[in-house]
């Protein structure tokens, strides 16, 4: 996703702010004394560090995928929790001083006739250690956010988020 080309559908894009310090947060050190969490999927437990220390819609077992899509402008940090058949989390996409918190929930069921659900913002905050990534770079951030999901069918559920990740950026092709 390049949100150069999409500048005018990001009026809900709000901007983040930067703390140069963040990653000297006792949060991230009590991280680095912990194990990554095992998602359903892992047969043997990782040997990785925790990525995450957060709540997201009463869970505590999502994990941070930090990524820059080959040729794209957009840093998107995926927090997520896979279970082999679903995955659900949230998704904070940023690009230059902006950003937007997108949740998501997908299985493994392919219906050509869903709709995506459309989103409410009624509250989002994002803090980061710097104002621009490039690939390979280290990103710590906090983040607050409260967004109703109406879907196809009428329904409305509430999503809220509230913590701390870390990760490295990677690209995907």
């Amino acid at each position: 996703m390049s949100c150069s080309k999409e500048k005018n559908k990001n009026e809900k894009w709000l901007t983040f702010s930067v703390d140069e310090n963040l990653k000297h947060n006792k949060i991230f050190r009590q991280m680095s004394s912990e194990n990554e969490i095992q998602m359903m999927i892992d047969s043997e437990p990782p040997l990785t560090k925790r990525t995450t220390k957060l709540i997201y819609d009463g869970s505590n077992e999502y994990i941070c995928n930090p990524m820059l899509w080959r040729k794209s402008d957009t840093v998107n940090v995926n927090i997520v929790y896979y279970s082999g058949f679903t995955s659900v989390g949230f998704n904070i996409a940023v690009y230059e001083n902006k950003f937007d918190i997108s949740p998501f929930s997908e299985d493994d069921v392919i219906n050509d006739n869903d709709k995506p659900s459309n989103f409410k913002n009624t509250k989002q905050k994002l803090v980061l250690n710097q104002s621009k990534y490039k690939l390979n770079d280290s990103i710590y951030g906090y983040f607050e956010f409260e967004k109703t999901e109406h879907d196809r069918f009428g329904n409305s559920m509430p999503h809220q988020g509230k913590g701390y990740f870390r990760g490295k950026i990677a690209q995907i092709q």
